[in-house]
């Protein structure tokens, strides 16, 4: 009996199964941009923070280490200098320099409240940055910022392209 039933069942399979035409069909290839429809700031935060880098961030043990710079000094308590990595492309093939850190900065700080976590993540008016040469930048500060590091590794690098065709902003959603 248990073999009439593994029959019936291998036959019935091989009649009714997929014909050759939907065997040899692929699924279509994704077309198109990635679009955010949902525009809530922490689905924003969320995507961008998985697609940019920083110039410093946290390690597993809570350390600050370098990512886009390859190191910092303070130069005094209101004067950062960050040294940036050299031969790093975006994937449009742009170079990473100091010219691209400035623009993030001017971008990153024009807005009021560029991070949700609030606005004591945003730095202090009168807040500037330097360009040195070009793989080092020159933070100052108008007052002493001890979280100014930790302010850094939030500011995404995005390309110059990036911000001809998107940028920032709820203009920009």
């Amino acid at each position: 009996m248990r073999q009439l039933a593994i029959g019936s069942l291998v036959l019935l399979l091989a009649t009714v199964g997929p014909s050759d035409s939907a065997l040899a069909q692929k699924a279509p290839a994704p077309r198109g941009e990635l679009r955010v429809v949902d525009n809530d700031p922490l689905n924003w935060a969320w995507i961008t923070w998985q697609v940019f880098e920083h110039l410093v961030e946290f390690d597993a043990d809570g350390k600050m280490v370098p990512r886009l710079a390859t190191g910092w000094q303070w130069l005094d308590d209101r004067t950062l200098e960050v040294k940036l990595r050299r031969g790093v492309k975006f994937q449009n093939g742009e170079t990473f320099d100091a010219e691209v850190v400035k623009l993030n900065w001017e971008e990153n700080t024009r807005h009021t409240q560029p991070h949700i976590a609030g606005v004591q993540l945003n730095f202090k008016p009168g807040s500037k940055l330097e360009i040195v040469d070009r793989n080092t930048v020159r933070f100052r500060f108008p007052e002493p910022d001890g979280v100014a590091l930790v302010k850094l590794g939030l500011m995404h690098m995005a390309s110059r392209e990036f911000y001809r065709k998107a940028g920032w902003g709820e203009k920009h959603w």
